[in-house]
């Protein structure tokens, strides 16, 4: 093998061991599937579609109103960081034009990052 590919392969090694780590999968889920529609939907349409916010009439740039764009703010939008307040954002806001914003209880947080961790499945 030349020199100077060596670099590129460690790097490559690298990068490859690194994208099999989740930083956020520390967390005891139940066991089976979390659902979303009986789970995680009821948890984001009780605390992000709410007036104002994620839903119908929103003010956000965003809703969350289905799986398929609750799936895009976890791939996208950094749902899970922003709950957890670990984002410049966090969320959810007591109200939309206000900076402050209370955390979800752990319990609830836990429902979707284990949902987030097996797949996102709309089950």
């Amino acid at each position: 093998m030349k020199k100077t590919a060596f670099p590129f392969l460690a790097l490559g090694l690298f990068l490859a061991a690194s994208c099999g780590k989740d930083p956020v999968s520390n967390v005891d889920c139940p066991s089976g599937l979390v659902s979303f529609s009986a789970q995680v939907q009821p948890i984001i349409n009780q605390n992000c579609n709410v007036s104002g916010c994620h839903g119908f009439m929103n003010e956000a740039p965003f809703q969350l109103l289905t799986h398929q764009q609750v799936d895009s703010a976890v791939i996208y939008g950094n749902l899970l960081f922003a709950i957890k307040h670990q984002s410049p954002l966090p969320m959810p806001r007591i109200d939309p034009l206000l900076p402050d914003a209370y955390k979800l209880p752990d319990s609830l947080i836990n429902i979707i990052e284990c949902w987030i961790n097996q797949g996102r499945q709309n089950n």
